[in-house]
């Protein structure tokens, strides 16, 4: 295995000596200067910090002096405090801050009342900091229901904070912070993304809100869903555990979106509303019009996605369908358009945010017209992993349905080791891939070298090289298996 070089060596000058002399000067003055600047620095800002404290307490202490216990000025002054101490580290305190800022919210403005969810915010920041995800979730929780009661079922303003409790969910489920069913927390985050939907729907302009994005992600949980098993079980989607009331849920939406065991048809539907949507927009674009291939380009993506979704679930003869109807669609276009949308390795589901892997080189394929007409088409630049992730490069093939084989892991960013080689060789073979696709139908390919970045916070607290999962793991655990952390691993951003 070969690794990236180092620097070369740093071009001094020509005598030894005079480059130590040099180097000496220079850590000398370093010395001189550097910590006076430093110290004086630190003592500024905490002469600042220690002013500020001050005077909030003393408006604290004035307006209680005078018999104003409940005055809102009090809570901006104590959640002004908070938020310095929480600057500082100081969360225990800042909580007792917190409380208090919420309660007086709470006495002038109303239980409900949404002035008090900024500082909510701010309570769920110290909880995570000190380790306490009980009382965090708790407080999540409490500040999706004050918008609920706070907003009319048709206010917008209310599709924020319905997606942001269901990220929380989502993420909750991802870094394993639930120990009861971590799977109901996907379906709550796939009701309250239906909600939203809905919501948009029902706008005078629903094109001006990102539905599109909702349904993608609609997708997403459902696919999550799934990992845990085909068929959701009824004591898993009726879960006490479970944070979001299905019968709310029925209400908001008109009973349209309903939750169903099917994963496959949540999926489904969510695809095929994205194919309506875009087809919409390509048929309203004039036949000359410059921005109707981008609209084709969308349109055909649509439809890989829903034939990737097929193929996930193992209905190869309806992918097979739809990979041949997508192609079909761009027949009569341009070689630019059709390489641009079938000459490269996707990772799928596809719709999901994935960190798609970077095309090296593209070696001998077995189909003559991949090779004639077809190259490796590179990444969006806005899908680029932060500069600081390790990446690895890996030779590969692919058979027709899209089935990793001949892993060959060739260069690496950084020294793995031999456990870590392993799980990222093993997860790839398992990773599902978009197979290629030409006018004959799906073909096998070989020889893709790709480079995959991976994020090393995730790769150690998912591959953890002293612990294993265990062999008496059943599937209804909810263990991540190699595939499904590569996927989180290689390709997701975070």
């Amino acid at each position: 295995m070969s690794f990236r070089s180092r620097s070369s060596v740093f071009p001094g000058p020509r005598s030894r000596k005079g480059h130590l002399f040099l180097l000496g000067c220079l850590f000398q003055a370093s010395l001189m200067a550097l910590p006076h600047v430093s110290f004086a620095q630190e003592d500024e800002d905490s002469a600042q910090y220690q002013l500020q404290i001050s005077s909030l307490r003393q408006t604290v202490e004035s307006l209680e002096a005078r018999g104003d216990t409940w005055h809102p000025l009090i809570a901006e002054s104590m959640t002004s405090l908070a938020r310095l101490l929480q600057n500082d580290g100081n969360h225990q305190e800042a909580l007792s801050m917190l409380e208090r800022a919420v309660h007086i919210s709470r006495v002038n403005d109303g239980l409900f009342s949404l002035q008090q969810a900024p500082v909510i915010d701010m309570q769920v920041q110290s909880h995570m900091a000190l380790g306490q995800w009980q009382e965090a979730d708790a407080l999540r929780q409490y500040h999706f229901y004050i918008h609920s009661r706070a907003m009319q079922p048709d206010n917008p303003d209310l599709i924020l904070a319905l997606i942001s409790y269901a990220e929380w969910h989502l993420q909750s489920y991802i870094d394993r912070r639930v120990d009861v069913m971590p799977i109901t927390r996907v379906i709550d985050a796939y009701q309250l993304y239906s909600v939203a939907l809905s919501i948009a729907d029902s706008q005078p302009e629903p094109a001006a809100w990102p539905r599109e994005q909702f349904l993608k992600r609609m997708a997403y949980l459902a696919w999550r869903l799934s990992l845990a098993g085909p068929q959701m079980r009824p004591e898993v989607m009726y879960a006490r555990s479970r944070q979001v009331d299905d019968e709310w849920v029925n209400r908001m939406t008109n009973g349209q979106n309903k939750l169903r065991p099917s994963t496959f048809s949540l999926g489904e539907e969510a695809l095929q509303a994205i194919i309506a949507a875009r087809t919409a927009h390509l048929s309203e674009a004039l036949p000359d019009s410059s921005v109707r291939r981008d609209l084709l380009k969308q349109h055909v993506e649509a439809v890989l996605y829903l034939a990737d979704w097929n193929l996930l679930f193992m209905r190869r003869q309806g992918s097979a369908q739809l990979y041949q109807q997508a192609w079909n669609m761009l027949a009569g276009e341009d070689e630019a358009l059709r390489r641009e949308v079938f000459g490269r390795v996707v990772t799928i589901p596809a719709f999901d945010e994935y960190l798609q892997p970077e095309p090296l080189q593209l070696e001998s394929n077995t189909a003559t017209e991949l090779a004639n007409s077809l190259s490796a088409a590179r990444v969006r630049a806005d899908s680029a992993a932060p500069p600081e992730w390790p990446w690895v490069d890996m030779r590969f093939d692919l058979t027709r349905f899209g089935r990793v084989t001949n892993v060959e892991l060739v260069n690496s960013s950084t020294e793995i080791s031999d456990n870590i080689k392993r799980r990222l060789i093993t997860g790839l073979r398992e990773s599902p891939m978009r197979p290629l696709v030409n006018e004959s139908g799906l073909v096998s390919s070989n020889g893709w070298l790709y480079r995959f970045p991976y994020d090393p916070s995730r790769m150690s607290s998912n591959f953890d090289n002293s612990n294993d999962a265990s062999d008496d793991a059943q599937p209804d655990d909810d263990i991540v298996d190699d595939a499904t952390a590569i996927e989180s691993v290689a390709f997701e951003a975070q």
